[in-house]
């Protein structure tokens, strides 16, 4: 399997008592002999570069040659690009091809060079079962989308933060993102990058943590994992920052700003699954459409005729769907699928790279009859600190009732909601350019109200590292306090 040499890079102690998940510079010729023989060093964020008989060349991020693999050794930053990795050999020519399929590539339009990264998730999950033991660590791939128009990007620029719906992956919201970028920049301003991470049992994520995943999932750990990204990438992660989450990805970005106040300038929420109840009405029962569903096929071509027949996907644009066939199936074997040889097509069938089963314990929590996460952020929506923005799909499942009025009713102002004609709860899938104008536009407006009161703040209130020696100076008791 593709991650199974993954799975060996169990954490080091480094003798300063730090967890290394990669070995330090002194070992590496050790436990990667294969990668070591073709080149390869690396310490704690430092690459070496051993491919010449020259003083070793050190650089931060810069790739010099093409046979380097860009690790940080402390796990921050996995592999972003490996070039020729012909010869080499045993378990970890599996790891190699895995990390020659996450080098950099464009979008569609050429509006966007993709750059991917693998980091730590945050340690500790909500949930005991969360991992398969306790001592399980998780890792997360992130796509990071930086616009070719803003090569240099400059103060004030906006980054954008966002999550995805459950049992769908970052990349099917690519085409959101063109749109996206089109219309902000037809307003004369820019964006400076766009983070978005597979959640930690879905996407590429789910495939690199196969073997550690547990079957009790709390959407707030992807919360918590969002600090953690933003840890990691401290210079390129910077404010004005806007978080866009689409269903439990809308839940998962607004606890975040509930757990840090400040940390967005505005959020926006595309149809999140916040509700005062239960966020599907009786009739709708998500989890056990996706128990039921179809997962594996004989081959690539089959898995397209058969999703292009299904209604649920006639309604997605075309280039969303198409990139669902990129990036959405992935070949056997896998851990739901160790033997080829029990499947119809063999090493040529294909499976989803999003599990049904995570999506179902992602959906449903086994020790419970219903998900308490929506109802839990909707009791805290009262103490969200920054605008919020809600779009929201006319004929979605999850506005059942009277949850869209509920939600503004709650919500501190300034709220506002819009509404996608003809749309349905997947709504950056089935009309992205209309919910991207809506998005840009909110964007836009919000982005020139943080920069109008960020310039009176300074000016208000000028940095100083020293306390005003009047403060020091005697009181006279006639003096008014």
């Amino acid at each position: 399997m593709l991650c199974s040499s993954a799975r060996r890079l169990r954490p080091l102690v480094h003798p300063s008592g730090r967890l290394e998940h990669y070995p330090t510079v002194n070992s590496i010729g050790n436990v990667f002999p294969q990668l070591h023989s073709k080149g390869l060093n690396t310490v704690r964020g430092v690459h070496q570069s051993t491919t010449t008989n020259k003083t070793p060349n050190f650089s931060f991020g810069k790739y010099h040659n093409t046979q380097r693999l860009r690790l940080r050794c402390n796990g921050i930053v996995g592999s972003r690009y490996i070039g020729d990795n012909s010869g080499v050999k045993g378990p970890f020519a599996k790891m190699s091809d895995l990390l020659m399929s996450r080098r950099s590539y464009m979008t569609a339009k050429g509006l966007f060079k993709v750059e991917k990264h693998l980091i730590p998730a945050f340690p500790i999950r909500e949930h005991p079962r969360g991992t398969w033991k306790d001592d399980d660590r998780l890792e997360l791939m992130v796509n990071q989308y930086k616009p070719v128009n803003n090569p240099e990007p400059k103060a004030g620029d906006l980054t954008l933060i966002v999550a995805h719906a459950n049992g769908f992956h970052k990349e099917l919201y690519e085409p959101f993102f063109e749109y996206l970028v089109e219309d902000y920049e037809k307003r004369g301003a820019k964006l400076r990058n766009i983070w978005i991470a597979d959640i930690h049992n879905q996407g590429e994520s789910g495939v690199l943590n196969e073997k550690t995943l547990g079957g009790d999932i709390s959407w707030f750990d992807h919360s918590r994992d969002v600090f953690s990204l933003i840890m990691h990438f401290p210079k390129d992660i910077v404010r004005p920052i806007a978080g866009i989450g689409h269903s439990m990805g809308g839940a998962q970005l607004f606890r975040a700003s509930h757990m840090h106040p400040t940390l967005f300038t505005c959020l926006i929420g595309v149809d999140p699954v916040i509700a005062p109840e239960t966020a599907f009405p009786a009739s709708a029962n998500p989890a056990a459409m996706s128990a039921k569903r179809r997962d594996i096929w004989p081959s690539i071509e089959d898995a397209k005729t058969f999703f292009k027949s299904r209604p649920f996907y006639q309604s997605w644009d075309p280039v969303v769907l198409d990139l669902h066939m990129k990036y959405g199936l992935r070949k056997v074997p896998t851990a739901i699928y160790p033997d080829p040889s029990k499947v119809e097509g063999g090493t040529n069938a294909v499976t989803l790279t999003t599990t049904k089963h995570q999506e179902v314990f992602t959906f449903w929590r086994t020790s419970l009859q219903d998900r308490i996460d929506p109802k839990e952020m909707f009791t805290l929506l009262d103490k969200i600190k920054v605008p919020v923005c809600y779009i929201q799909g006319e004929t979605s499942v999850i506005n059942w009732g009277n949850n869209n009025e509920l939600k503004m009713e709650v919500t501190p102002k300034p709220c506002e909601m819009h509404i996608v004609k003809d749309c349905g709860h997947l709504v950056p899938q089935e009309k992205p350019k209309e919910s991207a104008e809506i998005a840009s536009e909110y964007l836009y407006r919000q982005v020139k109200i943080w920069g109008k009161k960020t310039e009176e703040f300074k000016d208000n209130w000028p940095s100083t590292m020293t306390i005003s020696p009047r403060y020091f100076e005697p009181r006279s008791r006639e003096s008014k306090i």
